[in-house]
């Protein structure tokens, strides 16, 4: 069976089953065609759960609980269990059982996949710009650190997300963030009237910030890859109704 999801190239991620899933092999169509795992789009409910179990087939996982947090573009991390897994408002988790596939979903956005070797704690973050602005990536860190982990133990993997020369921004989004740090000016390139913002390498930033080293990026663009990723901004651009969204799971080895 063809895989639809990618890994990192470098053994970042090595104690655990994970995978950042394309839109295709799944069993929806039109506009969600095909994989498309978000239950809050306005495709039917069976091709979603099938999407869903789908997942959980590829990465080995039949057995396990896929938990997909009700994402809200929050700064909120939450630690969970088998017991605590359902109807999560959060835009990460963390985990220690083995039981529990984590999985964020995004059109664009950054999904980073972490693990922390030792403690054999995984995370899933779900990192808009906003959740970045407001420490998503930082909340995470210190609920692995309460569930006894530590900084230099941490792999990150980030996936595929919209790239800088597709994620056009006005000035007062770059005013905004050079108010948090002049150095965020080199995360723009001015395009027209317009910035080009570099979203992933603002959350690198900030997980540099946080001690970790190993830190692997697949550096491929949601918006340009119209055959392999959905895309909220692309949906926006062809006036589309709605988007689908892609899965980004991990789960630990047993």
């Amino acid at each position: 069976m063809k895989k639809n999801f990618i890994k990192s190239k470098k053994n970042y991620l090595s104690g655990c089953s994970y995978g950042f899933f394309t839109r295709n092999g799944g069993y929806s169509n039109g506009i969600y065609k095909s994989l498309n795992c978000s239950s809050r789009s306005d495709d039917s409910n069976l091709n979603t759960s099938k999407n869903r179990k789908k997942v959980l087939q590829e990465l080995g996982k039949e057995d396990a609980s896929l938990v997909i947090p009700i994402q809200k573009h929050t700064n909120i991390c939450k630690i969970i269990t088998e017991n605590d897994s359902h109807n999560v408002t959060a835009d990460a988790l963390v985990t220690k059982s083995e039981k529990l596939v984590l999985c964020i979903l995004t059109a664009d956005c950054v999904p980073i996949l972490l693990h922390e070797r030792q403690k054999n704690i995984i995370g899933a973050i779900h990192a808009g710009w906003k959740g970045a602005k407001n420490n998503i990536i930082e909340n995470t860190v210190m609920k692995v650190r309460e569930l006894g982990g530590k900084i230099e133990n941490i792999s990150i993997v980030i996936g595929p997300c919209i790239q800088q020369k597709s994620y056009e921004v006005g000035s007062d989004f770059l005013e905004d963030f050079m108010t948090d740090d002049n150095k965020n000016k080199e995360l723009f390139i001015q395009k027209n009237q317009k910035y080009c913002f570099d979203l992933p390498r603002y959350c690198i930033n900030k997980i540099i910030n946080c001690g970790i080293r190993e830190v692997g990026y697949i550096k491929k663009c949601t918006y340009e890859n119209s055959n392999e990723f959905f895309s909220f901004r692309r949906s926006l651009h062809l006036k589309e109704m709605d988007y689908g969204r892609q899965a980004n799971a991990i789960s630990i080895n047993k």
